[in-house]
Order: C-alpha cells, then sequence, then structure tokens
C-alpha cells in the first residue's frame, strides 16, 4: 500500500510517498480502508522528533482517519463497509490502517469526511474542555486560531457560559471567534503586555475557568485572572515553552489545574463524545472551521499550511488520490 513516512526528523520535505507493508489487523483492532486522513500540529512535531519523546524512526504520521470499515466491530457500533471515523495512534496517512476498535465511531450520511475528521482530535479535545463547565461561569480561552478553539467557544456557549474571553494573535482571528459567539478577543500582539490587556478589558474581573493551549507567558498571564477556587486546564505547549507554577500560588488560592492529552488510553469513551457532537452538527449548533483538502502527495504542502498557524482551519488529505511512484 501507499503512504507518507519519514525517514529523517526535518522539515515538509522529509514527508516521502512509498510502498509500505501492509497493517494486520491485531485482536481489538479493526481494518479501514482509508479515504481521508486528519492533519493535526501534532504531526508537525511527529515529523520533527519533538512529541513527546518520539524519536523511532521510520514513522509514518495520522491520527485520524475517515474511511470503511472492513470487519464488523464485536460490539455491533458498526458493520463491515459502514463508513466510519477512528483515532489511532499514528500511520493514518495511508491507504489502509489498523485502528483500535474502541476507538472507531460510525459516521452518519449528513456528516462530510472533514466534519468527522474535525470532531476527532479537535472536538473530543472541546468536549472535555468543557465537560464540567456550570452555566453562567466566566472562561478565558487561548489559541483563537486553533480548530479546538472554535468548537470550544461553541460548545462553551451551548453549555450556558456566562461570559466567553478568548486571547487571539490578529485581527483575523479575532474576528473569528467573535463569529463564532466568543464575549470579547484580547490581542496578545499588541505593544502592552498581555497581562494589562486583560486586566484592561476584563475590567479588573476574575474568570472561573482558563483554559491554555501556549504555555509560557501565556499561561501567567490568564492565571493573574483566575479567581480563588477557580479551575485551570492545560491540553498543550504550543508556544514552546511551559510555564512554571509556583505551588504556593496554587495552596493561596485554591486553585485547581489540570492537564488533559487524549493519548492517554481511555481518557475518554470517544464513540459517546462523537455522537453528541455529531447531534450537534447536524443540528447546525456546532459547525468547526474548514480548510483544504490535498492530495496525499502533497502531505508536504499540508503541513506548510497548519504549522504556519494561520488559522486556516481543518486540513485534510485525500488517501484514494495519490498516484503511484515510479
Amino acid at each position: 500500500m501507499r503512504a507518507i513516512r519519514v525517514n529523517e526528523f526535518g522539515g515538509p520535505p522529509v514527508l516521502t510517498l512509498e510502498e509500505v507493508p501492509e497493517p494486520v489487523a491485531e485482536p481489538g483492532q479493526t481494518l479501514i480502508e482509508v479515504d481521508t486522513a486528519g492533519v493535526n500540529f501534532g504531526d508537525v512535531l511527529v515529523r520533527e522528533g519533538q512529541y513527546f519523546g518520539r524519536k523511532a524512526l521510520p514513522v509514518i504520521p495520522g491520527w485520524e482517519v475517515v474511511g470503511r470499515a472492513m470487519s464488523a466491530a464485536p460490539d455491533g457500533a458498526f458493520g463491515a463497509g459502514d463508513r466510519v471515523v477512528a483515532l489511532l495512534d499514528g500511520r493514518g496517512y495511508a491507504e489502509l490502517v489498523a485502528a483500535p476498535s474502541e476507538d472507531v465511531a460510525p459516521v452518519p450520511d449528513q456528516v462530510s469526511d472533514q466534519v468527522a475528521l474535525a470532531m476527532v482530535i479537535q472536538g473530543a479535545t472541546a468536549w472535555r474542555l468543557s465537560e464540567g463547565l456550570a452555566p453562567g461561569e466566566r472562561v478565558l480561552v487561548s489559541g483563537a486560531g486553533s480548530g479546538v478553539t472554535h468548537l470550544l467557544v461553541q460548545l462553551a456557549r451551548h453549555r450556558g457560559a456566562g461570559e466567553v474571553t478568548v486571547i487571539a494573535s490578529s485581527q483575523e482571528k479575532a474576528d473569528r471567534v467573535l463569529e463564532l459567539g466568543a464575549d470579547r478577543a484580547v490581542r496578545s500582539d499588541l505593544d502592552a503586555a498581555l497581562a494589562e490587556e486583560l486586566e484592561a478589558r476584563l475590567e479588573g474581573g476574575k474568570v472561573d475557568l482558563v483554559i491554555d493551549m501556549i504555555g509560557g507567558d501565556t499561561l501567567m498571564a490568564m492565571l493573574r485572572r483566575l479567581r480563588p477556587g477557580g479551575r485551570a486546564i492545560i491540553y498543550g505547549v504550543a508556544g514552546g515553552s511551559p510555564a512554571k507554577i509556583s505551588t504556593g500560588a496554587m495552596l493561596k488560592n485554591g486553585w485547581n489545574i489540570s492537564g488533559l492529552w487524549l493519548g492517554h488510553p481511555g481518557s475518554i469513551l470517544l464513540r459517546d463524545a462523537l455522537a453528541g457532537l455529531f447531534e450537534l452538527n447536524m443540528a447546525g449548533k456546532l459547525n468547526p472551521t474548514l480548510g483544504p483538502i490535498l492530495p496525499l502527495t502533497e502531505a508536504s504542502a499540508a503541513h506548510r499550511a497548519v504549522e504556519g498557524r494561520t488559522g486556516v482551519g481543518k486540513v485534510a488529505l485525500d488517501c484514494r488520490s495519490a498516484a503511484r511512484p515510479g
């Protein structure tokens, strides 16, 4: 079969189309004939050799696919030939994958491949981040260009948030989250320090929940606006510098600070989350930001689009369109 493989860590050109052995489904796995694979920023880190210590080569990137199940689920969740979406432990940029059966879910006919892919990592992450949100709570979120943030703003509104403030690094990204229902967007690219901008725009007020994917100074500025007894959830360090949080500040303020990563086994009942996300999408209440669908042969261009962090939307690869090498 054909797949995109990384044989040496580096820039987008290291993504090469090759003939590789077909996967064999082990017990608890389902073979899927892939139609479309999602592209995430984490794939860029895998390509560069920077993702959570994953240094083994060669590697096939990709954690989410939509395609046709080649066998039925043991529990009857889907049948052979059904259209499904899956969360993988890598190896998604390929014509065929072996996915954990518990992380394979049927896709309704009304949901497009690209929307289904957007609901796997981005959607399930936003679902988990907003699960404990109580009606009326004030929420402060970073990463206005992120697909997770775009879905999170909508889910926070659906779950009754009293106020949603998003940190944006450009006016274009700010405008987008405001369109999606955010109450305000606070620019992080202005001359004033972010902490000062947040204090001014929030009029000295405090928030109940901080959700951060940037880290570093951004997270520290956000925590200055977290009320005593409030909570913070960290699900990324896109800025490249983890924050050093004072345990003394945590104790003094009674903060509950936690991390979220979907990579932990059993971290989420994916089928349940996807069912809820698909239902909201079909009802017109939840719409991901969609980007281009590129041929598998243009995986390098897809990575450039994602790592540009321009808020391009969900980028996908058409795994049916690759020309055989040679």
